[in-house]
């Protein structure tokens, strides 16, 4: 997500906390826009150096609130 996303491994926030508020903030201040494809949950792991489960919890999470819709076998947006 080009520099969007960024964590603090040694804040006293949990990672996927971090992620989630970002996101979210993200979409509130209009960098990220409705529709907006995101990045694979591999692809976003590799570029934060984050587990993968990490990610898929965060996108699992904002799914079930209604956040992000995931279609399957085209992605996350």
């Amino acid at each position: 997500m080009g520099g969007l996303l960024t964590i603090d491994a040694g804040h006293s926030t949990p990672l996927h906390v971090q992620l989630e508020h970002q996101i979210r903030a993200a979409i509130a201040t209009r960098k990220l826009v409705p529709g907006a494809q995101l990045p694979t949950v591999r692809q976003l792991a590799v570029e934060l150096s984050v587990n993968a489960n990490t990610i898929a919890r965060v996108y699992v999470d904002l799914e079930r609130a209604g956040v992000l819709e995931t279609r399957r076998g085209v992605g996350t947006f």
